[in-house]
């Protein structure tokens, strides 16, 4: 392929190509194999789309047979073809498979500046102004005339979870689409918004103890007790409570705990020795309830 607007990434100009230009707008990363058919099949309508768009998002395409590695461990990418689409330095959509152009430029639509992004953009400095309510339902308003635009909801959540109105913002994300309720950001936000919920039912932390020493397979309690542990940085206490959670019952409020050891974990950084070995207690947990 040759054009402005497409490129051939390795592990060492990654990082440029796609975190860095993500910021500007969305980049399309293409894993290849030139074993792959499907593969072939792909490229001729990815170059359509580009010169389509003309230089409205990038192209990068990652050689999956070259960087094996890189792809597989650091990327996770178990199959070719597959294309994410990074946005402010973060995967926001992913597709496996050679889908047809329709469902591809669909995907970009999804992902592309829209005009009201501006207007987005003009709610977030109401809320600067400290009406948080009024930049909300100016939001919501917005929502109604523009739906496809997905950053409408997440700045939405974003602005629920900066008030602090939890209880609001998880009812908000079950009215929502797939793709926003399993980002990976929403994950995090509703994560720390039950964290925090969790915590201000807590008012004697003796008295929680006590009643964990009464009742020892009490989730609700447990994870009580977890979210004090996280909010007051007792990481590892937290980390191994969750850990006797997730053997008594993983699938608690919608896989509540391995969602916040996640959360917990990613806080440690993803190269961190300690992460790395409560990650796999974290998977011999989880098999031994399977």
């Amino acid at each position: 392929m040759t054009s402005n607007f497409i490129f051939d990434a390795s592990p060492q100009n990654f990082n440029e190509l796609v975190i860095s230009n993500s910021i500007r707008g969305p980049v399309m990363v293409n894993y290849w194999s030139s074993n792959a058919g499907p593969c072939i099949k792909l490229w001729p309508t990815l170059e359509s789309l580009v010169n389509e768009f003309c230089g409205r998002f990038l192209l990068v395409n990652v050689n999956a047979d070259k960087y094996k590695s890189f792809a597989q461990n650091e990327l996770g990418i178990v199959s070719v073809p597959t294309l994410q689409i990074f946005y402010q330095q973060q995967v926001v959509d992913v597709i496996h498979g050679a889908e047809s152009e329709t469902s591809i430029r669909n995907l970009l639509l999804r992902h592309l500046p829209r005009s009201s992004d501006s207007l987005i953009i003009e709610s977030l400095k109401i809320y600067n102004d400290d009406k948080p309510q009024q930049a909300i339902e100016e939001l919501r308003k917005l929502q109604k005339t523009d739906p496809e635009n997905p950053r409408i909801a997440t700045s939405i959540i974003k602005l629920m979870f900066r008030a602090s109105y939890f209880e609001e913002m998880e009812q908000y994300i079950q009215s929502q689409s797939a793709a926003i309720k399993n980002s990976e950001e929403t994950i995090a936000l509703l994560t720390h918004s039950m964290l925090q919920r969790a915590a201000a039912q807590v008012k004697d932390i003796d008295e929680l103890n006590q009643q964990i020493a009464a009742d020892t397979k009490n989730l609700d309690l447990l994870y009580q007790r977890v979210a004090m542990d996280a909010l007051n940085n007792h990481l590892h206490d937290a980390l191994n409570q969750l850990l006797i959670m997730l053997k008594i019952d993983n699938t608690y409020k919608d896989n509540l705990p391995a969602k916040t050891m996640v959360l917990l974990l990613n806080t440690l950084g993803t190269d961190s020795k300690e992460a790395k070995n409560y990650r796999v207690k974290m998977i011999d947990a989880l098999s031994e309830v399977q």
